[in-house]
């Protein structure tokens, strides 16, 4: 990092989103929909990015699946069916999105902290980051709970905000979804996007920086921010 740089290191910490940032599980995440379908009976249809579900819409997706399928059954009983096939999906086939643990180790060596905000609920993020041995990686990991809203609303920003005992202004979030964005820019944070190819149609408009891929994420960016 250049000397201007240094003097005016404001950024103090990076706030990773999990599902499409540094795990690879929206195609598990469509999957386990699919086997849900099936058991029912359902013949599943796929969007224009080969999914079943929307990409951000949090626990809103099985409110849409089951109108879309008119399924009958109770959506908490859906929840914890998807819930058993996701897991068991996860066990075989999450991967980490290449760049992941080499932008982690450049935080490290610039003395930044590293915490996580996802959408899932905390249970399922541990499993997760377990199953890729990441969970020691972070400061703080703040999920979705029955007390902290989820993406879009800023909360599980401002809550890791909170745990990090840093203001959101000298916090970057990287995220890949139109929703994780607007979270992070209510609470008042910067935020780089990172798209995919199930995002990329997504609205990036309130990014302050678009760059293809973790790899492009360095600490002379993040402190340009």
């Amino acid at each position: 990092m250049t000397v201007d740089v240094m003097k005016s290191k404001k950024i103090k910490a990076v706030i990773f989103d999990m599902d499409g940032v540094i795990v690879d599980s929206e195609p598990i995440e469509s999957l386990s929909l699919e086997k849900l379908l099936r058991k029912y009976g359902k013949t599943p249809q796929y969007n224009k990015e080969g999914l079943i579900h929307t990409v951000g819409l949090a626990g809103e997706t099985y409110k849409q699946v089951s109108k879309k399928y008119n399924l009958k059954e109770d959506i908490e009983v859906l929840k914890k069916i998807k819930r058993k096939i996701f897991r068991d999906l996860v066990e075989k086939k999450l991967t980490v999105i290449p760049g992941f643990i080499d932008l982690v180790r450049m935080l490290k060596e610039e003395k930044m902290k590293i915490a996580l905000a996802s959408n899932r609920f905390v249970d399922l993020v541990f499993f997760m980051l377990n199953k890729i041995k990441a969970k020691d990686l972070f400061d703080v990991i703040v999920g979705a709970s029955d007390e902290i809203k989820p993406k879009p609303s800023p909360d599980i920003y401002l809550q890791v905000a909170r745990e990090l005992k840093i203001k959101p202004a000298d916090c970057v979030a990287l995220e890949d979804a139109e929703t994780g964005i607007v979270a992070a820019k209510k609470a008042g944070m910067k935020v780089i996007a990172i798209p995919n190819k199930y995002t990329k149609s997504h609205n990036f408009a309130k990014a302050d920086k678009i760059v293809k891929s973790l790899s492009d994420v360095t600490p002379e960016l993040l402190q340009s921010l």
